[in-house]
């Protein structure tokens, strides 16, 4: 007798044919090929020793064999269907609730937007964004998805959802009053509005950082108002009241629509972007929740006309 258990593809294979009586019939009431099901009823056959079914003549019918099988398999088979059934039932009670962090600007800017097409690809469920500027907050780690902007950090296991790119950005008016269509020089830098946010995190780059890191000497600090957070840096760019640095993933919608005008050059530090993790591993809940948000990142790279990437 063959080592391995029966399966329950062959078993079902088996009570469909004998119901039914055509490995035909069967297929189509399993959605499957006649191929297949006479290949599980072979197996069956072979793990038990008997012969099941009687082929000769072009007529199908059960042997002495299999008839004593069926009587004796249906009624188990049928409770096990039946307790599926219950389950299957039982689990369809409220929708599940998906709880996604991540920062002001990233959830503002980049979560919100595409809030109506996730809500359209898991109807099912309900999704509950969180605003959370702090790394170590307690609401961000308890998160069924959460998505930090800063270094890669191994104890995290997170997925790269978006490298850090970062330049100046204002609105074609801005640009236009001020001369304004390429790569900004120190000089440049010296006479135009700069819009700082408050933000006190060494994670994110400010004005003085990203010059550093793109050769430039930083203007002096002089006059500085600072925005409480991203979105409202942002409005005033739109407004036309200066220069702002741009995250790529949250500038992008701006660019598209030509709100916003890209400006060079680009910077962007080794490791750093933005990561994604999950709470539950293997979730059938999350999993599938986290691998839309990454192909939708993924899908909206490049799209825009001043395509960050080509910023040097």
């Amino acid at each position: 007798m063959n080592p391995n258990p029966a399966s329950m593809k062959s078993l079902i294979a088996f009570e469909a044919t004998a119901r039914l009586g055509s490995m035909t019939a069967a297929a189509e009431a399993e959605r499957t090929t006649q191929p297949t099901i006479s290949q599980r009823i072979r197996g069956l056959e072979e793990y038990l020793g008997l012969v099941l079914f009687d082929r000769h003549g072009g007529r199908l019918s059960l042997t002495v064999e299999g008839e004593r099988f069926y009587r004796e398999m249906a009624p188990s088979l049928t409770t096990l269907r039946d307790t599926c059934d219950r389950f299957v039932r039982h689990g369809q009670g409220p929708a599940p609730t998906v709880v996604i962090a991540a920062d002001a600007g990233f959830t503002h800017l980049w979560l919100l937007p595409w809030l109506p097409a996730l809500k359209r690809a898991f109807p099912d469920f309900s999704f509950h964004l969180m605003p959370i500027d702090r790394s170590d907050d307690p609401q961000l780690l308890a998160a069924d998805i959460a998505i930090r902007f800063g270094p890669y950090l191994p104890q995290e296991e997170g997925r790269l959802v978006a490298r850090e790119a970062v330049f100046p950005v204002c609105s074609p008016d801005y640009a236009q009053a001020h001369g304004l269509s390429g790569p900004l020089s120190a000089q440049d830098l010296s006479r135009l509005s700069l819009l700082h946010q408050d933000i006190r995190n060494p994670r994110w780059l400010d004005w003085a950082q990203w010059c550093r890191h793109a050769g430039l000497t930083p203007p002096p600090a002089e006059d500085i108002f600072a925005y409480h957070n991203y979105a409202l840096l942002l409005n005033a760019a739109l407004a036309h009241q200066g220069v702002a640095l741009g995250w790529s993933n949250l500038v992008e919608e701006y660019l598209v629509t030509g709100q916003l005008t890209a400006l060079g050059p680009q910077v962007t530090r080794e490791d750093y972007g933005y990561w994604l993790s999950v709470k539950h591993q293997r979730s059938a809940v999350t999993e599938p929740v986290r691998d839309w948000l990454l192909d939708a990142v993924h899908r909206g790279e490049g799209a825009t006309s001043g395509d960050p990437g080509r910023l040097r």
